[in-house]
């Protein structure tokens, strides 16, 4: 009887509120668990094949490395190595759009497992203690009510079984990157965060968590706090790559 009730509860929801696919906007069945229709999931693409090695930029013409990370370069930066799960494309973002302005939290639980998934197929991530979600701006958490960063840390770090631990802080409010080059980007990033005060981090190594990756600026910035404060090395996974 019970089953019975559930049914009915399930398709009374699906007409007053009916599931449709967060890109191209079709209808989905009531019951269908993914955001995304069977056409838009085909067209995600997972980041593979030839990429740079340190930040995991997608390479068309191959070689070990890319341009901004090339020969002594790559000495310099204080985040050692970046991967993302899917390359950022029409449907995915649809998703992080949804996700992060329409405030379609559960999105998160969509890319956890795509997460998780590259973080199996990279063995440096298996030496971090911990999860360490890129703080956003008070003004901004406020404005939004929720950390797009943070919820998708707590998600994967079920899978991971590491600690999701919060221990940067954005003491100041920057300009959204999405329209900045690169050199604008490290400019408008630089001095932007610090450590929340009794934060253990000497000796420890962690993973940066983000929601997408374009130039790298934000968790290189991250990244060199971090090991100003005494981290034996810093990673980062974000969920999409640009």
């Amino acid at each position: 009887m019970m089953k019975i009730f559930h049914k009915i509860k399930q398709w009374l929801l699906y007409i007053f509120f009916p599931n449709t696919c967060f890109c191209c906007g079709r209808d989905l069945p009531h019951d269908n668990q993914s955001p995304l229709c069977r056409d838009c999931t085909i067209k995600l693409e997972p980041v593979c094949g030839l990429i740079c090695q340190r930040c995991g930029l997608p390479l068309k013409s191959g070689g070990a490395h890319c341009f901004n990370c090339r020969g002594s370069k790559a000495a310099k930066y204080k985040c050692s190595y970046i991967r993302s799960a899917l390359c950022f494309n029409e449907p995915s973002r649809a998703l992080i759009h949804a996700f992060k302005y329409e405030k379609y939290i559960r999105i998160a639980k969509f890319f956890a497992p795509l997460m998780y998934k590259t973080f199996k197929e990279n063995p440096p991530f298996f030496e971090a203690e911990a999860l360490i979600p890129v703080p956003i701006h008070k003004s901004r958490l406020k404005q939004r009510g929720f950390n797009q960063a943070e919820i998708l840390a707590k998600h994967l770090a079920v899978y991971c079984n590491l600690p999701c631990e919060d221990i940067l802080i954005r003491k100041r409010k920057t300009e959204s990157q999405t329209k900045l080059n690169r050199k604008q980007r490290q400019q408008n990033i630089t001095d932007a965060f610090e450590i929340k005060k009794g934060a253990k981090i000497k000796g420890r190594a962690f993973i940066l968590i983000d929601d997408v990756c374009t130039t790298g600026a934000t968790l290189e910035e991250c990244a060199k706090v971090l090991k100003a404060a005494g981290a034996r090395e810093v990673l980062a996974l974000t969920a999409l790559r640009e």
